[in-house]
This record gives structure tokens, C-alpha cells and sequence, in this order.
């Protein structure tokens, strides 16, 4: 059945040939298949007695794979980096790096594509412990700091060679790889609904994905959770102070940090 999934093509257009093979790569070489459901699956596991869910927290690399002393040291060897980015600053086009994967150390990196018109789409944000790169280069997405942030650049076909010899190498890239096609699934579905409920989408998620913690720092800008949701930032900061005043969300005295108050009210306004 998952073979027959993979040979209908992904639901979405972002998703292209190099997404599948890697996919199928894997699968063909008795890889588990993942939980790819994102809320109750986050990629990287966080401490869930933490205060402040931030994206200042570093993610390691090669202990995503476990503590095994000698894959550490071969997984390091295939890295490049960490290499430090400004907030806002481009880091490359999807072609400048068809060679390596991605992983976000620390910060949020956003894909994004400029149409001819002007104006902006935000695909995805990637957090730390996130990896990326599964996309067609040819989609010519910019790859762009969000915040300050840290990445490391690794070696594709030096990883995927690993992978084939350490079924722990390769269920970590088939967790990877499915979490983000079933986000990028998700976010597809979203632009169907309201406003109130894209952004209460959005914060539960983001939530989730920093680990649960008491209070949320959101790191990305307004201009760019607007872009990422298909909204003007007018329309979300007035859909934002809606819940706030309907007591689900509330701001700390802090810049960008919130206390979700009321996950089950957050909850229905997403459905």
C-alpha cells in the first residue's frame, strides 16, 4: 500500500522526484514507516518540564542518531558547519545546495518563493533538529534565515550510503522526510479555513513543535507567519487579539512571548 501511495505522486506540488526516490529508497531497504503525524510526533524530543518553548535551544546533530560513540563520529565527518546567518539574510537557492542536507541547529529558517507580481509565499519554517532539503531544486525556493540562526550542511549521498549500511540512519531520514511532507499536507488543508483558525493552527503547532513548554516564544516575525498562512498581517494580528480577548491566548511581557491559556478552546476554533 505504501508503494501504491508513492507511485500516485505526493498530494502536493512542492514534493517532486528527488522527495520519492529518497523515500522509496529507503522503504525498499525495510526501513519501519513512521508516525508522520506531527502533533503527537515532533521530530526532535524536548524536555517537557522546560518554562519557554524558544528556538534558541541547540539541537545536536549526532545524537539525533543515538549515543553510539562510533556512528557519532562518522556522522560527523559528513557535516559541514555549523555556519552562522543573520536574521533575514538569504542563505542559498534550493540549487545551490541540491548536494547536502540541511539541519537547523538553532533559530528558524524559512523557505520562501517571490512570484512576479511582488508578492511573497512562505512554505515551510524549520526549527531546531529539523532537517530539510527533500525538494525538487528546480522549484528555485529561497532558503532564508528567519531569526539568527545556526545550520549544518551535510554531505546527501554520503548520508543516504550510511543509511543503507545503519537502519538508524535511515529511519531517522524516513521520520524526517515524513513529518515534512505531513506538514506541508497539513498547511495545504489550512488555507481552506478561516483566519481565527489558520493562526489558533498555527501557535498549537509551533507549540507543540518547541516541546510543550509553559510559555511560547514565537520567533518569526508577523510579516512572516502572514505569508505563511495567506494572510495580511492586519488580518492576523486582529485574529491574534480575538483570542486574546476571548482568554485563549495571553502576551507576557515580552516581545514575541505568549501563554496559551486555553488548548482545548485553541483546539475548537482549529476544528
Amino acid at each position: 500500500m505504501i508503494s501504491h501511495a508513492l507511485d500516485q505522486g505526493p498530494p502536493i506540488g512542492r514534493y517532486s522526484k528527488l522527495y520519492l526516490e529518497t523515500t522509496s529508497w529507503l522503504l525498499s531497504r525495510g526501513v519501519t514507516m513512521a508516525n508522520s503525524d506531527f502533533y503527537t510526533t515532533p521530530f526532535v524530543e524536548f524536555n517537557d518540564t522546560k518554562i519557554f518553548g524558544t528556538a534558541d535551544t541547540a539541537a545536536h546533530f549526532a545524537k539525533v542518531f543515538g549515543d553510539d560513540a562510533s556512528l557519532q563520529r562518522t556522522l560527523s565527518a559528513l557535516q559541514r558547519g555549523p555556519v552562522s546567518f543573520y536574521r533575514d539574510n538569504v542563505i542559498a537557492l534550493d540549487e545551490d545546495v541540491a548536494d547536502y542536507l540541511l539541519f537547523v541547529v538553532s533559530g528558524v529558517v524559512r523557505s520562501c518563493k517571490i512570484c512576479k507580481n511582488g508578492t511573497r509565499s512562505v512554505v515551510s519554517f524549520y526549527l531546531p533538529g529539523d532537517f530539510f532539503g527533500w525538494t525538487e531544486p528546480k522549484l528555485s525556493l529561497s532558503i532564508e534565515a528567519a531569526t539568527d540562526t545556526e545550520l549544518l550542511f551535510i554531505k546527501r549521498n554520503g548520508l543516504l550510503s550510511l543509511a543503507s549500511r545503519d537502519v538508524r540512519v535511515a529511519n531517522v531520514l524516513l521520520t524526517a522526510a515524513t513529518n515534512d511532507l505531513a506538514r506541508s499536507q497539513e498547511h495545504i488543508l489550512l488555507m481552506s479555513k478561516s483566519a481565527k483558525c489558520r493562526a489558533a493552527t498555527f501557535l498549537t503547532d509551533l507549540w507543540v513543535r518547541l516541546g510543550k513548554a509553559k510559555y511560547l516564544d514565537v520567533p518569526m516575525s508577523h510579516q512572516d507567519i502572514a505569508d505563511y498562512l495567506g494572510l495580511t498581517i492586519e488580518t492576523l494580528s486582529r485574529n491574534i487579539t480575538v483570542m486574546e480577548r476571548a482568554g485563549l491566548i495571553s502576551r507576557v511581557p515580552s516581545r514575541r512571548r505568549l501563554l496559551l491559556q486555553n488548548h482545548f478552546g485553541l483546539r475548537r476554533v482549529m476544528n
